[in-house]
């Protein structure tokens, strides 16, 4: 798959999904159409998708959903694709077939194409990034089959789906999280603002302490991230002293958090800066999470340093 040019085929299932219907009829198009024509079919004759990127469907919305579908139909077909003996494998359309099951609808409307395998996961992501229903999690794992399946750098992938390549690689950071607070993420008990500045404790058992601390006070983004600025400052202080020295280290705290924010966003990765001596002496840890992200930030550390 790596040797296979994507091309327009991939950039057309990702960022024009509502156009679904209209490219079905294009011979050019990576997804060559089995019948360009709206059709009626039963729900149960349509099976789920098995590469379908979301894992967790809110229930309140599905019943919304159907409920609107029961008054006023389903406004945009259901994408499918032949699955053999009369039945089709859904490609794009999970809210609509669940809520229209609901719903008690003897038949849907759907589009059948003939698309293989490589293209499913693709089209599925597609539909799911343009609504922004994925929680961060799934997001983060279908970024990642995506990116696996086609070979992609993080560049390529930023630009098949029209993000921006720190926007990818921040969300597959997520994947570096534990277990549980993952679980949290996908259940919407915190936020992405949380697991970003969970993710800046690099020592785990500190990150789970952090983590249990926001569940159990129920902290927004900016009380952990007052707190964690709180706890760095007073790190950053050597103990004991006289009141005016530890107002003065508090300052130097201040500063250093300062220069790691400014290193980060300049660099695209996190920076930490750690006093380890007098006279301003200490070191720049500099992170990086794959081979590619360590050559974007060498590469850049470099060409300023000729400049």
């Amino acid at each position: 798959m790596s040797g296979r040019k994507l091309g327009r085929g991939l950039d057309a299932l990702i960022r024009r999904t509502e156009e679904i219907p209209s490219e079905a009829t294009s011979p050019t198009d990576s997804a060559t159409s089995y019948g360009s024509e709206v059709i009626q079919i039963h729900p149960d004759k349509i099976r789920a998708n098995r590469q379908q990127p979301r894992s967790h469907f809110d229930e309140a919305g599905i019943d919304e959903l159907a409920h609107s579908i029961a008054t006023d139909g389903i406004i945009q077909p259901l994408v499918v694709r032949p699955a053999g003996d009369g039945q089709f494998e859904l490609v794009a359309g999970e809210r609509r077939l669940r809520a229209s099951r609901k719903a008690g609808l003897e038949q849907v409307p759907v589009i059948v194409r003939e698309i293989d395998d490589q293209q499913m996961l693709p089209l599925a992501l597609a539909e799911n990034i343009q609504r922004e229903d994925l929680n961060p999690i799934e997001l983060a794992r279908a970024y990642r089959a995506l990116q696996q399946s086609f070979a992609l750098t993080q560049e390529q992938l930023a630009e098949q789906v029209g993000k921006k390549r720190s926007s990818i690689a921040n969300t597959l950071r997520f994947l570096e999280l534990d277990d549980s607070i993952q679980q949290s993420l996908v259940d919407r008990i915190i936020s992405a603002g949380h697991a970003k500045l969970l993710l800046s404790v690099s020592d785990h058992r500190k990150r789970a302490e952090w983590h249990r601390k926001v569940m159990s006070k129920n902290w927004t983004v900016r009380d952990l991230d007052d707190a964690l600025r709180k706890r760095k400052t007073q790190v950053s202080s050597p103990p004991g002293g006289t009141k005016g020295t530890n107002k003065g280290n508090k300052g130097a705290g201040n500063h250093i958090i300062t220069e790691e924010t400014r290193l980060g966003r300049s660099l695209g990765t996190k920076v930490s800066v750690l006093e380890t001596g007098p006279k301003g002496r200490g070191k720049i840890i500099i992170e990086f999470f794959s081979a590619e992200d360590y050559e974007r930030i060498s590469r850049l550390i470099v060409d300023r340093s000729r400049s």
